[in-house]
């Protein structure tokens, strides 16, 4: 009974040194605004409570604390919000209808409000990761408010000052949503998209680049008709931005807008800025459009920027092709050649010099035309001897091997000639011109 006692004692002043200690702490207006130090005191007290209810995962317990805590202390901790967040999160998991699932969720955005209004200046989860949260857990429970979904992504993307390149890629979605629901207006869309664009281009996130590029091609607004509406008022005038042109043009090529207006879009970006790549689209759109003409000045445009050597040769095989398709053999056989110095492994080049050859064939008649297709069969056979087994060109070079073949002159004309097969001869034909042998005929 005596060592009852004398814990009992122990007890009574262990409880009235803490109370002596509590009474001489002085809590701040964080506590209680307008608060005795003894009901910050209880506040500070209550917040203990909530935060061993919470860690025990006793959360009906703890939303019953939180709850004086918003009322009577709602700058104390941000934890008050960390820890109501992450239990509004686990009631609307489990709610059991959609009015309970409602009622979790409109708290969960209330305390998103509470704590943009008590904490948005904090240095690190400060307004812009406060409403990026927001607009997640708006996104996560309340998809079908799309308008409200749209209205919680354009405030947390207004109050970031650094691009989160999945969190703006998400808001885009929705947008995309919005507009293919035929909610959002074109115009309002295509701003936006300009918009989203320069801030993803900062972040230098491909992956969510591609998903947001994805998102604006797949969804009907990248059309021709829209594309021109939207850029064509921008560029008139002439003082059109050189990023608003390459957008503009990088748009259309896309889209296969292959319409005056994506040339002269093209024309532009090449006065500000010659590239390679632009005259390269433009040839292509020319020649999709069956204008070989303006293809082929394209192309040499294209060859004019170009810096690689491999790249320059293969352009010139395009142009010679071309020129042959727009009956200009002597012009295609000048590419060909032009290919060949640039780089004298190429096949092609020397196949369609062949061509080029048989095709220019017709500048002079009789025996001379015939002894073309020597000079022809002659350039066709170093194309095989650059081909390795297997190579698909091999078809097309035995082809033309043998079509050359059969327009050799015949041996009556080369022996009435006096020449020999084996013999050197020099083919004059027009233009074309070279060293070859007599070859065995018909």
């Amino acid at each position: 009974m005596k060592a009852f006692k004398s814990l009992l004692v122990a007890l009574a002043m262990l409880i009235g040194a803490q109370s002596v200690m509590a009474q001489q702490q002085t809590f701040g207006e964080e506590w209680g605004e307008n608060a005795t130090q003894e009901e910050r005191y209880q506040n500070a007290l209550k917040f203990n409570f909530y935060k061993d209810a919470y860690d025990n995962k006793k959360y009906d317990v703890a939303l019953g604390y939180l709850k004086d805590l918003l009322r009577d202390c709602p700058k104390a901790k941000m934890n008050i919000y960390v820890w109501g967040t992450n239990i509004y999160r686990r009631m609307i998991a489990g709610a059991t209808s959609v009015n309970e699932r409602n009622l979790y969720t409109d708290s969960l955005m209330m305390l998103y409000d509470m704590r943009a209004e008590h904490f948005a200046d904090d240095a690190r989860y400060g307004l812009a990761y406060i409403l990026k949260g927001k607009a997640k857990d708006y996104y996560n429970y309340r998809a079908s408010d799309k308008p409200g979904v749209l209205k919680v992504f354009q405030d947390a993307i207004a109050a970031s000052e650094s691009v989160d390149a999945e969190f703006t890629a998400q808001y885009f979605q929705v947008l995309t949503e919005q507009y293919q629901d035929l909610e959002v207006e074109t115009e309002y869309y295509m701003d936006e998209y300009d918009r989203i664009a320069k801030l993803m281009a900062t972040t230098g996130d491909q992956k969510f680049i591609d998903t947001f590029e994805n998102l604006f091609i797949n969804s009907g607004a990248a059309n021709c008709e829209n594309l021109e509406k939207i850029y064509k008022p921008r560029f008139e005038g002439g003082n059109a931005e050189l990023t608003q042109i390459k957008k503009a043009f990088a748009l259309l090529s896309r889209s296969e807008c292959l319409t005056p207006f994506f040339f002269e879009v093209g024309d532009m970006l090449l006065a500000q800025e010659a590239t390679a790549e632009t005259a390269m689209a433009l040839a292509k759109g020319y020649e999709k459009n069956g204008d070989l003409a303006k293809s082929i000045e394209y192309l040499t445009k294209a060859i004019e920027a170009e810096q690689d050597p491999m790249t320059k040769s293969q352009l010139a095989i395009q142009i010679a092709g071309n020129e042959i398709l727009n009956d200009n053999p002597r012009n295609a056989a000048n590419f060909a050649k032009q290919a060949i110095e640039i780089n004298p492994e190429s096949a092609m080049a020397y196949i369609v010099l062949a061509q080029a050859y048989a095709a220019g064939s017709g500048a002079c008649s009789d025996f001379e035309r015939l002894t073309v297709y020597w000079l022809a069969y002659d350039t066709v056979l170093n194309a095989r001897r650059l081909l390795e087994e297997g190579d698909p060109q091999l078809q097309t070079v035995e082809q033309l091997a043998q079509s050359f073949r059969n327009s050799f002159p015949n041996k009556e004309e080369c022996f009435f000639r006096g020449l020999s097969v084996g013999n050197a001869y020099t083919v004059n034909c027009g233009w074309i011109s070279g060293r070859t042998t007599v070859k065995e005929g018909r």
